[in-house]
């Protein structure tokens, strides 16, 4: 039991330690882009937003409190969303750029 918790705390330690610096990388993007491929990294950056406020819920469950108990799970839904607009972004972006309808 204790080994899983450890193993958990570093997993989300090591998910932190990596998602910082995208967040870092990310501003530094949307300050220098301009329309579409602003609008895509705005989304990535606010999917990886998300998916950091999430990590960091996690340090703060407790069960008997219903609502971090839905924060967490909530968080990863909204990453994806997120996610996925970026990605429906960049691809119609690409597809323009390559003379597609």
């Amino acid at each position: 039991m204790l080994a899983d918790n450890n193993m958990e705390f570093f997993s989300r330690v090591v998910a932190l330690l990596l998602a910082a610096p995208a967040i870092v990388f990310g501003f530094g993007v949307v300050w220098r882009v301009e329309k579409k491929l602003d609008l895509a990294f705005k989304l990535f950056l606010g999917a990886i937003v998300i998916f950091f406020a999430g990590e960091v819920s996690g340090f703060f469950f407790v069960p008997e409190n219903s609502f971090w108990a839905y924060f967490a799970p909530g968080t990863k839904i909204v990453f994806a969303l997120f996610f996925l607009a970026g990605m429906a972004e960049m691809r119609n972006m690409i597809r323009k750029i390559d003379g597609e309808k």
